[in-house]
């Protein structure tokens, strides 16, 4: 009787165990679909970019091995599978009468990196409607929305005739997606694009990401690092922002070339950034707002509420955040007592977050985050250091090139990652084309959306392979263009796994 009781509770515990695995697995695998704080050491194969001109979409994508497969864009998830639809053109009188007198069509060579060129017959004088025509193929999806269950179309759909390949989408960004719809919660938001094949069975699915508690999420493994240990995405004037930018091509120069984000502080923490580059004007005869963020002269917000919104992330999430105060370019001069006024304005709005400096920046991350404030304020000043050296942390060192090309950027930024580095103190790169002050009178350059779009995509790239293992901070223009963050992720798990373990 005793033994028949302990093989019952040996099935029943084996059973137990299976249940608990099995939900284990379909936990995980819901976690990966949602992208829930589960980070992988692998390089996605698709992302999302927005054009810092126009505003739309882009898609990358890598390891695409499906010569008859899709990509395709929409913004529902989960779609269990896609349909086609034969789409119907309207054809014209005179393309009927053009179809009759030539019968036979000539076949012209298209050579394969031209495939996308389309060529179109000149039009004749007719065109009264009298036929339509099968031509191409779309795709649609069963979806349930406010008017019950129906078939809808995809935004945009994409035949990639590379493995790995980049494409303008043409879809607008739409920004209430963002500023209604999210909050440090949030990992899957607005778009998602999934790889289909010929018959439309999703073979993978991929959303546009946030990262807003990424540091704290991979807390266990990044611990052990110093900040010079780490790879940080970041932002190049970071105040310099402008919401619900709409692109007018006769925009006039102070705004081609002011600035250079599209999401204020908060929001740009909430994609993962976490090196703040803040330049501060000082105005006496503004007796509200004295002190301001800057972009070179140019008054872009008033100090107080950026200050705010990196106390308030701070107190949230706990994150490690560096907020590098520097430049200085309007009203400081040589008074040094404008200096002491900055400096107690950022002790008092930022005293409940602002991390201690006395250890310096070989300090552990684990030590910091022990002490219960996050917020690294560095300041690029001789006298600011020597005065407050309770307060504020040396700022980072700054590898910039100065220079208004792709080519002369990469040949830069290589250059500098070959160099030893000797450096106690965390080194940032500004990977962003600087226009010189001749070019920007000249609108020589088009503006800085224009530089940064012709950049930003080959400067994901670069950090994601070549400069990837010796980076330690990069800021970047118009952040939304590139996929630093996602980068920085990728290197930082790979950096821990490889760490030996004390």
């Amino acid at each position: 009787m005793n033994a028949k009781i302990s093989e019952r509770l040996r099935l029943a515990a084996t059973a137990s165990g299976l249940l608990l695995l099995l939900v284990i697995i379909q936990l995980g695998q819901a976690q990966r679909i949602l992208g829930d704080r589960v980070y992988d050491r692998s390089i996605s194969n698709l992302y999302f970019t927005v054009n810092a001109r126009y505003q739309t979409l882009e898609l990358t994508w890598r390891n695409f091995d499906d010569p008859n497969g899709f990509i395709v864009l929409t913004k529902d998830f989960p779609i269990s599978g896609f349909q086609r639809k034969l789409k119907h053109k309207k054809r014209s009188l005179g393309h009927l009468l053009q179809q009759l007198l030539n019968p036979l069509p000539i076949i012209m060579p298209v050579p394969p990196d031209m495939s996308f060129i389309s060529f179109v017959p000149h039009k004749l004088m007719f065109n009264r409607e009298i036929i339509t025509r099968q031509t191409d193929i779309e795709w649609e999806y069963d979806a349930r929305d406010e008017y019950g269950q129906r078939k809808k179309k995809v935004l945009f759909a994409y035949k990639p005739t590379h493995t790995n390949g980049w494409t303008k989408t043409g879809i607008f960004f739409n920004r209430d997606r963002m500023d209604l719809r999210v909050n440090i919660t949030t990992s899957c938001y607005g778009y998602y694009a999934y790889f289909i094949s010929e018959h439309g069975s999703i073979r993978s699915e991929y959303c546009m990401k946030l990262y807003p508690t990424w540091m704290n999420d991979l807390r266990s493994h990044l611990g052990q690092f110093r900040m010079r240990d780490l790879f940080l995405p970041g932002t190049h004037d970071s105040a310099a922002y402008i919401k619900n930018f709409i692109y007018q091509p006769m925009d006039d120069v102070p705004t081609k070339y002011t600035f250079t984000q599209d999401d204020d502080i908060r929001q740009q923490l909430l994609l993962g950034v976490r090196y703040i580059d803040l330049r501060v004007g000082y105005y006496q005869s503004d007796p509200s707002n004295q002190f301001w963020a800057n972009h070179g002269i140019a008054k872009c917000h008033p100090l107080m509420p950026i200050l705010r919104q990196v106390r308030d992330y701070a107190m949230e999430t706990k994150e490690i955040i560096v907020l590098d105060v520097q430049e200085f370019p309007v009203g400081f001069g040589k008074d040094y007592t404008i200096h002491d006024k900055l400096i107690n304005l950022l002790n008092d709005s930022l005293a409940e977050v602002m991390a201690d400096s006395i250890y310096g920046w070989g300090q552990s991350l684990e030590k910091i985050w022990a002490r219960n404030k996050t917020v690294i304020v560095c300041y690029d000043h001789e006298y600011g250091l020597r005065t407050y050296p309770h307060l504020l942390w040396p700022a980072t060192e700054h590898k910039w090139g100065e220079v208004r090309s792709m080519e002369a950027l990469k040949s830069y930024l290589f250059r500098m990652h070959k160099l030893p580095e000797y450096s106690s103190r965390p080194v940032t790169d500004m990977a962003e084309l600087t226009p010189d002050p001749v070019g920007i009178v000249m609108d020589h350059y088009g503006g800085l959306r224009k530089m940064a779009d012709s950049v930003n995509r080959f400067v994901t790239e670069w950090y994601f392979e070549e400069l990837g293992p010796t980076t330690n901070i990069v800021a970047v223009d118009f952040v939304r263009g590139t996929n630093i963050v996602d980068a920085a992720i990728y290197w930082n798990l790979k950096r821990a796994f490889y760490r030996p373990k004390k």
